[in-house]
């Protein structure tokens, strides 16, 4: 898969007009798979798959006429029947109700820009592969509570980066089966216009459709759309932290990495020597868009009776936005990825600042061989306090100390045993496993998108 194929975009899939065409797609399935079962004549369906284009209708007569109407599928089915030759349109949109259109064709569009967001992580963990292998090896220093903490690589940072865009994935790929099902039951979802054909006809309609199937059929069940968008605002916290810390390392007092930006890229219209991020920024203010769509979608999983066109409403609002935000969001990140510009003599730098305190639990696993754990603890904790608090260094304040001198022997060997560049831990390895693991998801995922977009033409 070249990520040249991919769109920049994927607000297309939610227009107005694509809306109206996946209604169209809904309804010439509905009639073909009627035909087959012997309820429609064949010669009727077959009509309306001719005529079931939204290039062969009136599209602003259509809109006046929704207008009118204030029912868009009423509408729409009336233009596609008038649009058919002889009796067809007699048989258009036979034993359908509204929200069995306006919900089949809004899965349709929602699987469309899934299968493209896949597409995209496919490229994210290829970029992450990338910047983990680089980095396996480049020290610098970790950070918990915004504190200094131990040595690691950057690599390893990059590593987490992959196992939670590979749990993400996971969810995405777990709730397919949920969310992308077909309810197409009629007015009440109990199969009243279709009696024992019913469920064999959405079965079959389902797989013509490329969709699960219900069994019970019922307009109230949105939960499965609730937890795609929440699916969406998870992976997006997680496209949040991993911009939040880029973004902080671009900082003056850190610039461990910046953005490959251009040099016609304006960081401020009053400072010229400002060089503010781009990237970082345009990805944290999409990602928390996304986010913010969680709570709203739980609102609307608790629709009344056997079916509630007010949540309705703000639910299919909710998946046009998630779907489409979504999809930006994993491009802005990639092209984030893409542009970025780590600076290892940087991490090395300021990890040597501060080299040998960072080298405390080294040394106190070291000691507790000898004199235990919590003693050894207390030992390097009183050197700590002294250096901060005194004129000795951290590795003056410990030799100080009988047991140091005892252990180490003399002073060379201390300073060795505080050198950071090799207290990385399993850092180098984990960065290389991860980076394996992404480039083999990634290589599935490309795989299944281009197995998908085959099916989705046999599906036209």
């Amino acid at each position: 898969m070249n990520i040249d194929q991919l769109p920049d975009s994927t607000d297309h899939l939610f227009s107005r007009d694509a809306t109206w065409q996946a209604w169209l797609e809904v309804e010439r399935a509905l009639a073909l798979t009627q035909a087959e079962r012997g309820m429609i004549p064949a010669a009727a369906a077959a009509e309306i798959e001719r005529c079931a284009t939204l290039d062969q209708l009136d599209r602003e007569a259509l809109a006046t006429d929704i207008e009118r109407t204030m029912s868009p599928v009423m509408s729409l089915v009336r233009a596609l029947a008038e649009r058919c030759d002889g009796d067809a349109g007699g048989y258009v949109h036979l034993g359908a109700t509204t929200q069995n259109i306006i919900l089949t064709g809004k899965m349709l569009q929602l699987k469309r820009s899934h299968r493209w967001l896949k597409a995209q992580l496919a490229a994210q963990l290829q970029c992450l592969a990338d910047l983990a292998e680089r980095g396996a090896e480049w020290p610098c220093v970790s950070r918990t509570n915004r504190r200094h903490a131990l040595p690691i690589t950057f690599g390893y940072k990059v590593a987490g980066w992959i196992e939670e865009l590979e749990r993400n994935v996971e969810r995405l790929e777990a709730v397919e089966a949920r969310t992308f099902v077909l309810t197409f039951g009629g007015a009440s979802g109990a199969m009243h216009s279709y009696a024992d054909e019913g469920q064999p006809l959405a079965e079959a309609l389902a797989v013509r459709l490329g969709l699960g199937v219900s069994r019970v059929h019922s307009r109230a069940a949105v939960d499965g759309l609730v937890e795609y968008i929440t699916t969406l605002g998870l992976y997006a916290a997680g496209c949040e932290r991993l911009g939040q810390e880029l973004y902080t390392l671009m900082a003056n007092e850190f610039e461990e990495v910046s953005e490959n930006q251009g040099d016609e890229v304006v960081g401020s219209s009053t400072m010229p020597h400002k060089f503010n991020p781009k990237f970082a920024v345009n990805l944290l203010a999409e990602a928390g868009e996304l986010r913010s769509l969680m709570a709203p979608a739980l609102e609307t999983a608790r629709p009344s009776h056997e079916g509630d066109a007010s949540c309705n409403f703000r639910l299919y609002k909710l998946l046009d936005q998630a779907g489409a935000l979504a999809y930006r969001v994993a491009a802005t990140q990639h092209t984030l990825l893409t542009r970025l510009v780590p600076r290892p003599e940087r991490m090395r730098e300021i990890l040597m600042a501060n080299a040998a305190p960072l080298m405390s639990e080294h040394i106190m696993l070291e000691l507790s061989e000898e004199i235990g754990r919590q003693r050894a603890h207390d030992l390097v904790h009183d050197a700590i306090v002294a250096s901060r608090d005194g004129d000795l260094s951290f590795a003056e304040a410990l030799f100080e100390n009988d047991t140091v001198r005892r252990h180490y022997g003399d002073r060379a060997a201390l300073d060795q045993a505080l050198a950071p560049e090799h207290y990385t831990g399993q850092s180098r390895q984990i960065a290389l496993a991860m980076a394996a693991s992404a480039r083999h998801l990634a290589t599935r995922l490309a795989r299944a998108f281009e197995e998908e977009k085959e099916e989705e033409g046999s599906c036209q």
